[in-house]
């Protein structure tokens, strides 16, 4: 019974002592979700069993750290002493998510909610009798729920997560297992996995809403690809054939060069204040690279920063913008990439036309008030699951 607490207390020192944040991500406004797990009583009864559960969400982000949401789904609580005995229930929950690195690729979370749950205990497939009042124990309750998890980002386009976690959901009844022996009320857990998908709302200013404000996009009514070639223009390009542009062992170094380095790179779109900012890249070149470099400023300042790209591992290359530019009004940056035949310029961004990110701050605090939200819900629920039937 001890494993949610023990999954919580992982979670909480990843997001405590986690050294790196990889700012990025951009979940969207409205989320839907779908989870597959195993739920299990914690009740009166000494060998409850795992049965099956499927979950569907919807949620709203307020903000980067906080979203709201609502849950409902099926589950199935077994026991392994009397495979005919089964509790069917079907919850259906608010909840509150505490967010502590919602840019990042992965995730961390606590959440805390609660809702009512309709409930149906059958015997060898029919609805139990209670034995004094001869009523039927199919009946409307309610839970509290406390959970953890981490989301775990799965495309370019940064709308797709894996969801991973665990709810302990505490209900206001001892009626669930049909056993009133123990002095506490019926409680469940469950182990789930599943997919979140985020929908962007249309913003002001960028029309097919891919990310790349119209001023900027040389397609405003269609939508960027995000396959990591030419994203900032907001025009769908196809890659080119990376196999004709990537050095060869056997090249010949006077061979002709008429084919400019090949960029790809996903830009930002969100990140936070006062943190340096990793600039990721693959350059492909069929000959010799003269120069790659990042060039980065404040939004709406006129002097461009101008730093080389270092090589980190064959076609990668790396840059870091020092969190002193990293300012709440905005950051633009463009990656560019010159060959030694000077045949051509390979680009992400270009200084009329470069990638344009939005800063978020406060992130000290949201993390403050979202740490103190996870104590206390998992606090909270340790204590339940501590707590031992008489």
């Amino acid at each position: 019974m001890k494993y949610i607490l023990r999954i919580c207390i992982v979670l909480l020192l990843v997001s405590i002592f986690s050294l790196e944040v990889n700012a990025g991500g951009n979940r969207g406004n409205i989320g839907l979700g779908l989870r597959l797990g195993v739920i299990r009583f914690k009740s009166d009864l000494e060998n409850p069993a795992f049965g099956p559960m499927v979950m569907g969400t919807i949620s709203y982000n307020a903000n980067e750290f906080i979203s709201f949401g609502f849950e409902s789904g099926y589950g199935i609580l077994e026991n392994e002493d009397d495979d005919k005995f089964q509790t069917a229930i079907v919850p259906y929950e608010v909840h509150a998510t505490f967010s502590f690195f919602p840019l990042g690729r992965v995730n961390p979370y606590a959440l805390f909610g609660g809702g009512g749950v309709y409930w149906n205990a059958t015997y060898d497939g029919k609805t139990i009798r209670d034995d004094f009042s001869n009523e039927l124990q199919e009946k409307y309750d309610s839970f509290f729920k406390f959970g953890a998890g981490l989301e775990v980002l799965l495309n370019n386009s940064r709308n797709l997560y894996l969801d991973i976690g665990a709810t302990y959901r505490y209900s206001l009844t001892d009626m669930l297992d049909q056993d009133y022996s123990g002095n506490l009320n019926d409680a469940v857990y469950d182990f789930h996995a599943g997919l979140t998908y985020y929908f962007r709302t249309n913003r002001a200013g960028d029309r097919d809403n891919d990310g790349i404000p119209d001023e900027l996009d040389l397609s405003p009514t269609q939508r960027e690809d995000h396959d990591g070639y030419l994203d900032h223009d907001g025009k769908p390009e196809g890659i080119p054939p990376l196999a004709s542009v990537q050095k060869s062992e056997n090249f010949i170094e006077t061979s002709e060069d008429n084919s400019p380095p090949v960029v790809i790179h996903t830009p930002l779109r969100v990140v936070e204040s006062d943190r340096n900012i990793k600039i990721n890249a693959e350059i492909y070149e069929n000959n010799d690279l003269k120069i790659a470099a990042l060039l980065y400023r404040p939004q709406n300042f006129y002097r461009w920063n101008v730093i080389r790209l270092n090589n980190i591992e064959g076609v990668l290359y790396e840059g870091i913008i020092p969190k002193d530019e990293v300012r709440e009004q905005g950051i633009e940056y463009c990656v560019i990439a010159v060959d030694r035949a000077v045949s051509g310029i390979g680009y992400s961004g270009l200084p009329k036309r470069p990638n344009r990110v939005k800063v978020i701050g406060n992130t000290t605090f949201w993390r403050i008030v979202n740490g103190v939200a996870a104590l206390t819900t998992w606090g909270t629920a340790g204590y339940l699951i501590s707590k031992e039937q008489n």
